[in-house]
């Protein structure tokens, strides 16, 4: 076994075990080394320590924990071996930039930090800024033009923010071939009896903030660390292929590369 397979099957003991106690000389024996030498070959290869790597790992998987479960705080602060909700509190919020609380209560963006996969180069072991969210199931008015292939769709003005997600899977579904999807306003609306009720289903949406040296760039590299990293390393996947959107704020220089918004959904439904 060589020096990156042995390093690599540490990562797989560690990624199976983050929430047990994980002893470095168990660890290092998984790399047929010694604690010393492992950890000193670790630091060289990745940049930074497995004792960072390891409480990186943690919060960022207790920072899902906290939007996509009900678990108490102190449950998930025990899990991940914290003595503490104290302890567990300031290293949460040193890592993610928000209190445990913050995040479940106002769904402040949380960090992502992918596992290392070592092959003859290394993924993961960044930060991603994400925040989850969730669509309500609601009733929508459309109407179907079929020999146009779109879509309708009546806004009364609770016509909700991303529901043509929902709408798109729906659609699927159902086997319609809708290529576009149009809005027409209440007040322009002429034929209104030609409108019907279609229910759309609830879904979850993911977010996050696209870096880079240009729009093209931040939006291209941002996308492939979805694609390649944060959806095979969470228990989400997409909702349908046409689940994606870019938004940019405008007059807003911080957020001037924008954010990518993706429809998600657990990989067992």
């Amino acid at each position: 076994m060589n020096w990156i397979e042995g390093i690599s099957e540490a990562i797989k003991y560690i990624e199976a075990n983050l929430t047990n106690d994980l002893k470095i000389e168990d660890i290092a024996a998984k790399a047929y080394a010694s604690p010393y030498y492992f950890q000193k070959s670790f630091s060289l290869l990745c940049g930074f320590t497995i004792g960072e790597y390891i409480r990186n790992r943690r919060l960022a998987s207790a920072g899902n924990d906290l939007l996509s479960c009900e678990e108490k705080v102190i449950d998930i602060a025990l899990k991940y071996g914290y003595d503490s909700v104290d302890s567990f509190t300031k290293a949460f919020t040193r890592f993610h930039g928000a209190t445990p609380a913050a995040v479940r209560k106002s769904g402040h963006p949380i960090k992502s930090y992918a596992p290392l996969k070592l092959e003859l180069f290394m993924k993961g072991g960044y930060i991603m800024d994400y925040r989850l969210g969730k669509v309500e199931s609601c009733t929508i008015r459309v109407k179907f033009e079929r020999d146009k292939k779109r879509v309708v769709c009546l806004d009364d003005g609770r016509l909700p923010d991303m529901f043509f997600y929902s709408l798109s899977q729906l659609l699927a579904e159902k086997n319609e071939e809708m290529n576009e999807t149009a809005i027409c306003k209440l007040d322009d609306c002429t034929d209104i009896e030609n409108y019907e009720n279609l229910t759309l289903p609830s879904f979850m949406w993911a977010c996050f903030k696209c870096e880079g040296v240009s729009r093209t760039d931040a939006r291209e590299k941002t996308w492939k660390k979805i694609k390649e990293e944060w959806l095979p390393q969470t228990n989400y996947k997409e909702l349908s292929p046409n689940s994606v959107m870019v938004n940019y704020t405008t007059n807003d220089e911080e957020n001037d590369m924008g954010e990518i918004f993706i429809a998600i959904k657990e990989k067992g439904d």
